[in-house]
């Protein structure tokens, strides 16, 4: 391995310009040209690109870079390098202290790179992130649980939605997860669409705002549409609660925000206004999509969040992990058992339900402290969405993955239906789809997927605008890429010239914001319309998440980032739902072509799929999962 060789791997699937001069620097720093000092720099900057928090050296060691599956000997045009044995590769790193640190030896390492016991090589910051959450959770999930004190009975009534006690009755999880959340500072909720997440959020916000009328509470979501989900799940969780008509009120003005807003981004900076330094005010934290929140997020509002306050954390851990660093959710649970409870926590929930409950048998940090739902309540409208969800979610061997492959590839049921790609024609089988009529529910209106839209924007009013809202709620595209033929660029572009919207700015095109911006309190993921306002002009209506049912307008000049949306890929739709969803997967295999990706996909519809895919993608994604390096796990069971 020689240094010329590594400038080289500048490439797709390789280094890219940022990991290629991050290395440059540290070799400066250190006065040296070692090969091993460049080829760590820049595959620890690889990695966090990739979705990592660390490089694990373990499995890149005597390995030929970039990857090639099945490791052969690299065929002579492509340039790859084999990278040294670990024996070799470490010991020489020693060599350079001034920017490589070595944990636990050195307790805070304060160099560009650290290594861990483990031989994982991190960027000196993505360490301390996902030590100090590490921390944080421990300290939480060490704290004693005090059980809320109930009247008998109170909480089996306090939802519609909850099973009471009977003789040989199921045990309701949902209750149990009420009582879980009530009983530590530190919870997790985890489940599919449909299991009722935000239905026991709302009936333990009630319950904790009946124990403490005066507590302070901070609901938050990653993305600005996930977000406005949670306001509204919520606020529909709240119609049914048996609670007094102070607390629902209460409910109604609790503020939901993103985690960027209710942390408060320094202009310019990657920091908060809220820290450790300078804690949120709230005594409750919730937070839903946990899943896609990553590690640097997740880390710095931990830390914003005060020790005494309580955080709770709603999401799928089975969902695809956050675009960035990090599958925080996933190893959270992988560290404690679900749906287990700690001796006095069982015993109040005993006392409460009658139910016996099961006790934590094992010493896992959080265990006691995850709560899994795992019955769909809405799989009545599409028992086959339902179904095809938890088979992925479950797949536990070769056979079952072939089921799975099976069941998903010849799929042909009122509620999911699959087809083969469309290659030859294929705008001409998108705009036939769009144009066919769809029901909504068995007895309602039919309605054309985006043609309305236009007619909608040039009659104007706030009447038409909530028809347009609800029908692009209805229905969209999600693409497993952004680039090539069958994605969102490609879809979008396409979609605009069929339906005469290819100005950047035509009436009624729906478009979403890419990049927050609190300055407008705009945030990735809010999706608007472009609409003809009362003065005459052209504005971008947006969903106020404060007043619902009410509109904010911005001038197209004042927009952040933004693109047109009558599709997106399947990462963005993370923590937004739809009626239905037609999902397009490319013609060829691709390392993003994952099982998350297939469920997140799939979960995203609440009444109809349509899936384009040939069998041989769908079982390539069914087969791949995603992994991504990481220490937190580790660090959470085997604190140091």
């Amino acid at each position: 391995m020689r240094l010329d060789e590594l400038k080289q791997l500048n490439g797709e699937e390789a280094f890219a310009p940022i990991d290629l001069a991050f290395a440059g620097f540290l070799l400066k720093r250190a006065h040296t040209d070692s090969p091993m000092l460049f080829a760590a720099a820049a595959l620890a900057s690889y990695a966090v690109r990739a979705g990592n928090s660390c490089c694990d050296l373990n499995l890149y060691a005597g390995r030929w870079f970039p990857p090639v599956s099945g490791d052969p000997e690299p065929e002579e045009e492509t340039p790859r390098v084999r990278l040294p044995l670990l024996e070799e590769w470490l010991p020489g790193l020693r060599m350079f202290p001034c920017v490589v640190a070595w944990y636990p030896e050195t307790a805070h390492p304060v160099a560009p790179l650290v290594i861990d016991n483990a031989s994982r090589l991190y960027l000196n910051r993505y360490f301390l992130y996902e030590t100090s959450l590490a921390d944080a959770v421990l300290r939480r999930c060490a704290a004693e649980q005090v059980p809320p004190d109930l009247a008998p009975g109170r909480l089996a009534a306090l939802s519609p939605y909850f099973r009471k006690t009977a003789a040989g009755a199921e045990l309701d999880f949902q209750q149990s997860a009420v009582f879980l959340a009530c009983s530590g500072n530190f919870s997790i909720i985890t489940g599919g669409p449909g299991t009722g997440k935000t239905t026991v959020a709302a009936a333990f916000l009630a319950l904790e705002l009946e124990r403490n009328p005066d507590l302070e509470i901070a609901l938050c979501a990653p993305t600005g549409k996930a977000q406005a989900r949670l306001r509204e799940s919520v606020t529909q969780g709240i119609a049914g609660l048996s609670c007094s008509p102070a607390i629902r009120e209460r409910l109604e003005q609790i503020p939901c925000g993103t985690i960027h807003s209710l942390l408060g981004p320094l202009r310019g900076s990657t920091q908060f206004r809220h820290n450790e330094k300078n804690p949120l005010h709230a005594d409750l934290v919730v937070v839903d999509e946990a899943s896609m929140v990553s590690l640097p997020l997740m880390a710095k509002l931990l830390r914003a969040v005060r020790p005494a306050a309580k955080i709770v954390l709603l999401g799928d851990k089975d969902q695809l992990a956050s675009v960035d660093a990090g599958a925080v959710l996933a190893d959270l649970c992988a560290c404690g058992a679900r749906n287990v409870m700690r001796e006095r926590t069982a015993a109040a929930f005993q006392r409460q339900t009658a139910w016996t409950f099961p006790v934590v048998s094992d010493t896992l940090p959080l265990s006691g402290c995850i709560a899994e739902l795992v019955k769909n309540h809405r799989s009545g409208n599409a028992p086959n969405i339902s179904a095809i969800g938890s088979a992925i979610r479950n797949v536990d061997s070769p056979e079952a993955l072939q089921r799975v492959t099976d069941r998903v590839a010849d799929c042909d049921a009122a509620d999911f239906h699959t087809r083969k790609l469309p290659r030859g024609g294929f705008e001409r089988a998108l705009f036939q789809r769009i144009s066919e009529p769809r029901i909504r529910l068995p007895g309602e209106e039919t309605f054309h997927a985006f043609r309305e839209l236009r007619d909608l924007a040039e009659c104007g009013g706030e009447g038409a605008m909530h028809c347009a809202f609800d029908l692009i709620g209805r229905f969209k595209i999600l693409c497993a890429l952004r680039n090539g033929p069958y994605g969102t660029l490609a879809v979008n572009a396409a979609l605009r010239a069929h339906l005469r919207m290819t100005e950047p700015f035509s009436a009624g095109l729906p478009l979403m914001i890419v990049r927050n911006h609190p300055e407008t309190g705009l945030f990735n993921g809010d999706i608007g319309l472009v609409w003809h306002s009362d003065s005459g002009g052209t504005r971008v209506y947006f969903p106020d998440s404060r007043r619902p049912g009410a509109f904010r307008s911005f001038h197209v000049f004042e927009l952040p980032e933004h693109e047109a949306v009558f599709a997106m890929t399947i990462h963005k739709s993370q923590g937004s739902g739809f009626q239905n969803v037609l999902i397009i997967l490319p013609d060829h295999d691709t390392p993003i072509l994952t099982r998350e990706l297939l469920y997140t996909a799939i979960t995203r519809a609440e009444e109809h799929v349509e899936l384009w895919a040939d069998r041989t993608v769908i079982a390539t994604a069914l087969k791949r999962l995603t992994i991504r390096q990481s220490g937190l796990a580790d660090r959470l069971r085997h604190p140091l």
